[in-house]
């Protein structure tokens, strides 16, 4: 399967986990007004297929926060600027 797509959070939304314990895999999802997104790996993959992208999404995911903070440090930064010129 190929897909390209693009979605833009907001504060109102709700980033979360579908749980099923040990019976389904974990379901990543990302609900809001108008809107739901799920993030899995088919169930008929294996553990370690499971692991390994949630491992990936993870590391990822840590990047991305990484990145966020040193856009927000510099925009903060900017701003200072601008405002004591």
């Amino acid at each position: 399967m190929s897909a390209s797509m693009s979605f833009h959070g907001e504060p109102s939304t709700w980033v979360h986990v579908h749980d099923y314990g040990t019976v389904h895999p974990p379901i990543l999802a990302l609900d809001g007004d108008g809107y739901h997104l799920t993030i899995s790996v088919f169930e008929s993959r294996s553990p370690a297929d499971h692991k390994a992208f949630a491992e990936s999404l993870a590391q990822t995911v840590t990047g991305y926060l990484a990145a966020v903070d040193r856009w927000a440090a510099a925009q903060t930064a900017d701003t200072a600027t601008t405002q004591d010129a």
